[in-house]
């Protein structure tokens, strides 16, 4: 059996010392880099501060794991250590072996100690070599100028004690966080994550994209935009951030009036019902009344308060309904009439969260909304931006036209694209002929189309910050924000943002943009 292993391993060997002189003249961190297969291997080595030593005279011997083996790491895995370098430093040293060690030699091996200082067990099964009976090498003899790499299918971790506690934190779910601005007479502010600014420039009334982290404790804080965490606001705090669970950190209240607060609301990520949509109402407006929401008519929401008002009412609200369009009005609890907020024909699609937050003042009240697309236990989202679309419902026209285009291929593909998607009746509004035309000039209609996408995972929270965004058509995108809503060369408005794809991030805009021509 390790005679055939060795014929099979010699052959990989010459099969990988016909590559070109100038990929075997690379040093062990550029082979990485170029390769393309180790992006998460590359930016650990990176974050440990140990490109410099694997960069060195050597020579090494590394067992790289890749894209693939990390992502199959219990969720959080990377993230937690990420943040905590010794043990990331000791997972990576782990991989590392003194020397130059061929393939040949390996599998006369029972075990190899690594430059952490534990010992690798090697075995031999059916002809294919593991790494601690469950790791297998599945390519070798990646020649370099200052060592060998061999690729392997899994991350291995050192069997210490130190590790037990990545060993847990590898068993349990990550968090979701996120920071929605409710405040309204309160400027851009600084979100700081244990000392560290995590959210910058986050004007009212927007909510972020979700953040996944490892749970535990964690101190936050929020300040004035641009003067530090020592003016924070709120906090710093701390907040216990559990397993698995979905956590949006509003700040609600005046900042005037010595009010502005944060308040955590844990949400229901659990599984939807097929073709139910899930709705989340919380009511910030702090110096209006209980308010009933109505469905034609109908209250589906009663009494529903702003955090305090109604004693342990902490003005969050969940239900699950079927996907549909809804006449939604707010009217004050036990009324019918007024109607403070009117919004007919809301569209509900099926396995998608709704965060609805009455936001603004008695006088001047709207709303704040985020959408989060779910997939079975979690809300890792599997489609892409064209699968998003196509089953929204709200793009007919869009996708349409992005086929016709010969776009669908790309804006399925990686990406990341950030795509300003207008509705049906955004286009519906055009002069009439107006799309027929564009149909007919594919070349106008590719500078319409990709004059809505930008590359890169642009979030809202992001978005406002910005005052112009290049497209991929090349030209800019003017960026404005008034009254606490964004606004895109002017007259476009953004009215529903961070639907995130496998592929990037949807804003939906009531408007289709055209690109400055001559």
């Amino acid at each position: 059996m390790r005679k055939l292993t060795f014929v099979m391993l010699l052959i990989a060997a010459l099969v990988f010392s016909a590559l070109p002189l100038a990929a075997q003249d690379m040093d062990i961190v550029d082979t990485a880099v170029a390769d393309g297969r180790f992006t998460t291997l590359v930016a650990a080595v990176d974050a440990a501060g140990l490109v410099d030593t694997l960069k060195g005279e050597g020579p090494f011997t590394v067992f790289a794991p890749t894209d693939e083996a990390f992502a199959a790491l219990p969720a959080g895995t990377v993230e937690g250590l990420l943040a905590d370098i010794p043990a990331l430093t000791d997972v990576l040293t782990y991989h590392v072996v003194p020397g130059a060690v061929k393939a040949a030699d390996v599998v006369n091996l029972d075990s190899a100690t690594t430059v952490q200082g534990l010992d690798i067990a090697i075995s031999v099964r059916d002809g294919n070599v593991f790494l601690n009976d469950t790791v297998q090498v599945i390519l070798t003899d990646i020649q370099t100028s200052n060592g060998v790499i061999h690729v392997i299918d899994g991350v291995l971790l050192p069997p210490a004690e130190d590790m037990a506690d990545m060993s847990e934190m590898m068993e349990e779910e990550p968090v979701q966080i996120r920071v929605a601005h409710l405040s309204p007479d309160t400027p851009a502010v600084d979100v700081f994550v244990n000392g560290e600014a995590a959210i910058e420039a986050l004007e009212f009334p927007n909510i972020t994209g979700w953040i996944e982290l490892p749970a535990g404790s964690y101190s936050i804080a929020v300040a004035p935009a641009g003067v530090g965490i020592d003016a924070a606001a709120i906090g710093p705090a701390d907040f216990e951030l559990p397993a698995g669970a979905y956590i949006t950190v509003a700040a609600i209240g005046s900042l005037e009036a010595g009010t502005l607060a944060p308040q955590v609301l844990v949400e229901d990520y659990s599984d939807l019902a097929a073709g139910s949509a899930r709705v989340s109402v919380f009511h910030a407006i702090e110096d209006a009344p209980a308010v009933d929401v109505l469905a034609g008519g109908a209250v589906i929401v009663p009494q529903l308060a702003f955090p305090g008002a109604l004693g342990n009412n902490d003005g969050l609200f969940t239900l699950d309904v079927p996907s549909g369009s809804y006449d939604l009005q707010v009217v004050p609890a036990g009324a019918t009439e007024p109607v403070v907020l009117d919004l007919p024909g809301t569209v509900l699609e099926a396995n998608t969260h709704y965060f609805v937050a009455a936001v603004g003042t008695l006088d001047n009240p709207s709303v704040a909304l985020a959408a989060t697309g779910m997939m079975s236990d979690d809300m890792m989202m599997a489609d892409s931006i064209v699968d998003i679309a196509v089953n929204d419902g709200r793009f007919t026209t869009l996708v349409a036209a992005v086929q016709a285009a010969g776009l669908a291929e790309t804006l399925a593909g990686e990406g990341p694209f950030t795509v300003f998607a207008p509705t049906d009746d955004a286009f519906a509004a055009l002069p009439a002929g107006t799309v027929e035309g564009l149909l007919a000039d594919i070349p106008a209609l590719t500078d319409v189309l990709t004059y809505h996408v930008v590359s890169g995972k642009v979030m809202a929270a992001d978005v406002v910050g910005l005052d112009s965004a290049t497209t991929v058509q090349g030209s800019d995108i003017a960026i404005s924000v008034r009254d606490g809503e964004v606004y895109l060369n002017d007259t476009v408005k953004v009215i529903i943002t961070d639907i995130e794809a496998s592929n990037g991030v949807i804003h939906v805009i009531d408007g289709v943009l055209l690109p400055p021509s001559e």
